[in-house]
């Protein structure tokens, strides 16, 4: 593979992040997701496209987690992850796998899965020429049905689903629920301003539990232009120093 990459620092100067120079680079919602991530007890954990392993690092390095499957269709990306696992040390606990998740069959239920799934559907809106883009952010290869499939088969009963999408679709993270026994039981709104509608959508399901359902306060990006305070803690290295387990 050519070094056509960037490596980055996150939230903490020994945290390092492969990234393509040109293709599809990780942004804040991949963090925000992570820390959205309830403080409990996760053994084995999977990720549903990985990318090059933000999400994947944050949980190993800020819960204590035995085994996460880091799973990762695109070739380019999971190049990337690899060395993203290495230059971390997390061969012990990051497991890498290069394949479609509707094809991925572990030999364990697990604890939790996890994923930043694509924002749009593949015929709506503009569209990338890279196919590197298309798999991370459009639903060519993967659907939030096959996402809540895949869930039920191998989440654990009382284990838990957390996924981040956009806001606009918000009704898609809860048409599945019922038929798959996955409930939503807690959601959260980023909102860009204060005055705007909101952007993202981060959701916190169990297999097998109750329908109550918990929606937290709104998280603003900015107001009046300004970064919240609120906004800036889930990139602060204390904060997550904090949630350490």
């Amino acid at each position: 593979m050519s070094e056509n990459f960037t490596l980055d620092s996150i939230i903490l100067p020994d945290i390092k992040i492969f990234q393509p120079k040109n293709g599809f680079r990780f942004t804040t919602d991949s963090i925000l997701l992570a820390g959205f991530v309830k403080d409990t007890t996760y053994k084995k954990v999977i990720e549903i496209g990985a990318g090059t392993g933000i999400i994947s690092v944050l949980l190993a390095k800020f819960f204590k987690i035995e085994k996460i499957y880091a799973v990762e269709i695109q070739k380019e990306s999971y190049e990337l992850l690899c060395k993203t696992i290495e230059v971390n040390n997390l061969q012990e606990i990051i497991i890498p796998v290069n394949i479609d998740v509707k094809e991925f069959k572990p030999r364990e239920n697990v604890d939790m899965i996890i994923s930043n799934p694509p924002y749009r559907k593949g015929d709506t809106g503009y569209t990338s020429n890279s196919e590197q883009k298309k798999l991370a952010r459009f639903t060519f290869s993967l659907t939030i049905e096959d996402i809540f499939k895949f869930s039920k088969s191998y989440l654990k009963t009382g284990g838990y689903l957390y996924l981040s999408f956009i806001a606009d679709r918000l009704s898609d993270l809860f048409q599945y629920t019922r038929s798959y026994s996955i409930e939503p039981k807690r959601l959260k709104i980023l909102y860009p301003e204060i005055n705007k509608k909101g952007r993202l959508a981060f959701m916190e399901y169990r297999k097998g539990a109750g329908a109550e359902m918990t929606i937290e306060p709104p998280l603003f990006h900015k107001i009046n232009g300004v970064e919240t305070e609120q906004f800036l803690q889930h990139i602060d290295p204390q904060w997550w120093l904090n949630k350490r387990r």
